[in-house]
């Protein structure tokens, strides 16, 4: 799981819990019935605003800001850079039998497009296509989040304002006056945590998610062009790393920069790419050295 969505949820339940319990009793500020109109109308106004399919991928895509998995930018630059020198002694048909193994689609896609000898155009056209596609899918579920923000505040007051006219309903209960006014106002608040705690920083954890992912998919779509226009290893290799932070770079040329490779270690670690796929950055590199 990932520690700072977590964190920061949990983190802002137990504050708000602790300044209640600082002034007073907690039980008195739970409400079933306010919970299910927020959470019920929040619901309800999601499900007129946006299809069943764009609701599933959204709830895919909040499990992922969820998961602590990170994109490892600096082992696609190195495997592209062992790709191009393989290609260049034998030719791409080098990479088909491996291409299987791969298992992000996008990577997948590019290569076998590239092996097949796609003109240059076509492919540029095609990995393009499949990115513009990605940001509508990442666009439409933050879209969907940023509503269910701006829906869970609007049906916290419906909840008030129910509350305040059941209670003004028995104005003759003067005694009750109080208790019915702080009971309607529990929705309001329940809205607005769910809006600025949940629903909003959500939308913004999938945003910068986003960005991240379309940076290193416009990182591959680059490598796989110059890779399918046979271009040195070392151009490929500054291209890719345009895309990655200074600090990344300096630790890639840190790594990376000044060490060669027998042919057996370039296939070791070629193979262990093609196994390992989900491998952090520093047991590749572990793995690299120890043989």
């Amino acid at each position: 799981m990932d520690r700072s969505t977590i964190t920061g949820i949990a983190a802002g339940i137990i504050l708000i819990l602790l300044a209640i319990a600082f002034e007073g009793g907690i039980a008195a500020f739970f409400s079933f019935s306010s919970l299910v109109i927020v959470l019920g109308g929040v619901t309800a106004a999601t499900l007129v605003n946006y299809n069943i399919d764009d609701i599933v991928n959204a709830q895919h895509a909040v499990q992922v800001a969820f998961r602590s998995e990170q994109i490892e930018m600096l082992p696609h630059i190195e495997m592209f850079t062992i790709f191009s020198r393989r290609a260049r002694r034998n030719g791409l048909l080098i990479l088909d039998d491996d291409v299987r193994y791969i298992e992000d689609p996008y990577l997948r896609n590019g290569l076998e497009l590239a092996i097949d000898g796609i003109s240059e155009e076509n492919l540029k056209n095609i990995l393009h296509e499949e990115i513009e596609s990605l940001k509508k899918r990442h666009d439409q579920s933050i879209r969907m989040l940023q509503s269910m923000a701006t829906y869970a505040p609007a049906f916290g007051m419906i909840g008030t304002l129910i509350g305040l006219i059941l209670m003004l309903g028995n104005l003759d209960e003067s005694g009750d006056i109080g208790a019915g006014l702080s009971i309607a106002l529990i929705t309001t608040l329940y809205g607005t945590i769910f809006a600025n705690l949940i629903f909003a920083p959500l939308s913004g954890k999938l945003e910068e998610l986003s960005v991240k992912e379309i940076n290193e998919k416009e990182m591959l779509k680059t490598a796989i062009i110059s890779l399918s226009n046979g271009e040195n290893p070392r151009i490929l290799e500054k291209k890719m790393l345009t895309y990655v932070t200074p600090e990344n770079r300096k630790e890639y040329a840190r790594m990376y920069g000044d060490r060669g490779y027998s042919k057996q270690q370039e296939e070791k670690l070629y193979s262990h790419w093609l196994n390992q796929q989900k491998d952090k950055w520093e047991n590749t590199l572990t793995d690299l050295q120890a043989g």
